[in-house]
């Protein structure tokens, strides 16, 4: 099993889920990535990972889009996501979960996620269907960015193309609809991304939250 350098400073409560975490990779192999995300800093929020080579990621790596929109909804989102489908770009097929981690005021401050490489149970699939089985129909689309900056570019293109136009030609109610997927997707939460957005669109960061709270 390969293991990772895990981080000492750490929420005393996430520390005491790292056995939980290699005791699930250990039962399940090398083809099962099990991660515990610190959402402290979400641009360098794995804390803990054990087979890491499945989705290629370490110590240090940021927080997924889809661990975005989950903090993003916070008290109001589920606990856990279970067995959903994921396709790497590698064009990997993994079958994921991912458990959120409160603290006693209820507040997110990280996730444990799995994520089971497919690639050799694809080949005993009539055996292993039970296994491999998946709650949703619909594939979520889970981004393992490699950088922080990789993953804000992601969430600011996916809105580009939401609108429908360039930043440059985008109207009041085009910005409004662009500022809102932003807003819902969590990329506010990463440090300097309000900024970034506000360059983006050459106003300021005054005006960029304007326009969040309207959307809220």
């Amino acid at each position: 099993m390969e293991v990772e350098i895990i981080k000492t400073d750490i929420h005393p409560l996430l520390k005491s889920y790292i056995p939980v975490a290699e005791g699930i990779a250990k039962t399940f192999g090398d083809f099962c990535e099990v991660v515990l995300h610190d959402f402290t800093d979400v641009s360098s929020s794995i804390v803990a990972i054990f087979n890491g080579s499945v989705t290629s990621r370490g110590i240090g790596s940021p927080v997924t889009n889809l661990g975005l929109e989950i903090l993003r909804k916070g008290e109001d989102g589920e606990n856990m996501l279970i067995n959903y489908a994921n396709t790497l770009i590698n064009q990997k097929k993994v079958k994921s979960s991912s458990i959120l981690i409160r603290d006693p005021e209820n507040e997110v401050i990280g996730c444990i996620c799995i994520n089971l490489d497919l690639t050799y149970l694809d080949m005993s699939k009539k055996v292993l269907e039970g296994v491999m089985s998946t709650i949703s129909e619909k594939e979520k689309k889970e981004e393992f960015s490699p950088s922080i900056n990789d993953l804000e570019d992601q969430i600011i293109n996916e809105a580009i193309s939401k609108v429908g136009k360039p930043i440059p030609l985008m109207q009041k109610e085009d910005r409004e609809i662009f500022i809102s997927y932003l807003d819902e997707k969590g990329l506010f939460l990463i440090k300097g991304a309000v900024q970034k957005v506000a360059n983006m669109m050459n106003i300021s960061k005054f005006t960029l939250y304007n326009y969040i709270d309207k959307s809220n």
